[in-house]
């Protein structure tokens, strides 16, 4: 009985050592798992930040596309404001202008675009006027017009048109400008006769008016239409021209030469 129970206690002792033996090897566990739930928070929160920072440069490149798209749109109406071109073309004559009702200007700073005859569906359609901001301050409002081409009626849409600039201060005299006439042109074929033009309404009292002309553009005569020109002060305009010659035709460009 002795003997039994010795060995029973020698039992317990072992196992009690083997526990308490036990004890610092599932403390490392736990600082070895703790170190590594500590490296996965840690992983996990440097991807949330990069998942940030790549959405933040996915929008910022999406605004700048935005920016860059509206800035294009704005060049390209800021091109058919002050480049006209043709817009109709039509073989049938448009009716008298219309005497417009002007509204109550919404601020002096707007100014009056007057109505005009368009083309839609085979036929002229009125476009009433309106009030509208310039684009630039100064900037003057030069009304659209129907030409007769060759039995076919074109029309130029208005346009805004930048002032004349004034003469830059002269602190020192300059030296004269260099006055070097285009060259001229000799071709065989005559000019057709110059057309009839109706000149808009007069932008300012510092224009005069362009009266257009039959131009060679090294294959064809090609028609330029008249405008308004804005004056240089020591500087005349000296119109184009065609002379007649023994053989051949010899046309002149216009330009500006001093005063």
């Amino acid at each position: 009985m002795k003997t039994v129970i010795g060995i029973t206690s020698m039992l317990l002792c072992v196992g009690t050592a083997r526990m308490v033996h036990a004890q610092p090897g599932s403390e490392e566990e736990l600082q070895r798992e703790h170190r590594e739930s500590k490296d996965q928070r840690h992983d996990e929160h440097e991807q949330r930040r990069d998942q940030r920072h790549d959405e933040h440069e996915m929008r910022r490149e999406d605004r700048h596309d935005e920016h860059q798209m509206r800035r294009e749109e704005h060049e390209e109406r800021r091109e058919m404001n002050h480049h006209p071109g043709p817009l109709y073309r039509a073989r049938m004559a448009p009716p008298e202008m219309r005497r417009e009702v002007r509204p109550m200007a919404p601020s002096p700073r707007h100014v009056w675009v007057g109505g005009y005859w368009g083309w839609e569906g085979g036929r002229h359609v009125w476009m009433g006027g309106r009030w509208e901001l310039p684009p630039q301050p100064g900037h003057i409002w030069i009304e659209g017009r129907w030409v007769n081409e060759g039995g076919e009626w074109v029309f130029t849409p208005g346009y805004w048109s930048a002032p004349a600039a004034p003469p830059a201060p002269v602190y020192a005299p300059e030296p004269a400008p260099v006055y070097a006439p285009p060259a001229e042109i000799s071709v065989t074929a005559a000019p057709p006769p110059p057309r009839t033009e109706v000149p808009p309404p007069q932008p300012g009292p510092g224009y005069f008016w362009i009266a257009g002309n039959w131009h060679w553009d090294g294959r064809q005569q090609v028609w330029m239409p008249g405008h308004w020109e804005g004056r240089r002060a020591g500087w005349v305009w000296e119109p184009a021209h065609w002379e007649r010659g023994p053989h051949r035709w010899r046309y002149r460009p216009g330009h500006w030469r001093p005063q």
